[in-house]
């Protein structure tokens, strides 16, 4: 239904914005990298909670503990990834240091 007001819905027109009830969010129009970084805020949750409990009220046990922290790990490396290389390529050449050099070849080339 597109709106309160109508007792059917029309499926071979569409809406207008009027008409479309408005929702805060459509979780399949986020990106893919959004859910994930909400995935790692819950599982950063969970484990913040965790902290707080004394030792003999934690609801996860120190191995399941451990796989979450390893696991909020890895996909914060790859939800972070940064594709440019660790070390520094060749530096860049100016243009006036290309030219100096070829004027330099074509000097030498000429004596």
């Amino acid at each position: 239904m597109w709106c309160k007001s109508q007792a059917h819905v029309n499926l071979n027109t569409k809406p207008t914005m009027e008409q479309t009830q408005k929702y805060p969010e459509y979780p399949w129009t986020r990106n893919e990298y959004h859910q994930l970084q909400l995935v790692i805020d819950a599982l950063k949750a969970i484990c913040a909670r965790e902290d707080k409990r004394h030792q003999m009220d934690e609801h996860l046990d120190p191995h399941m503990r451990n796989i979450v922290e390893e696991v909020i790990g890895m996909l914060e490396d790859e939800v972070d990834y940064d594709p440019t290389p660790n070390e520094p390529g060749e530096p860049p050449i100016t243009a006036a240091e290309m030219h100096a050099a070829a004027w330099k070849e074509h000097q030498e080339m000429h004596r």
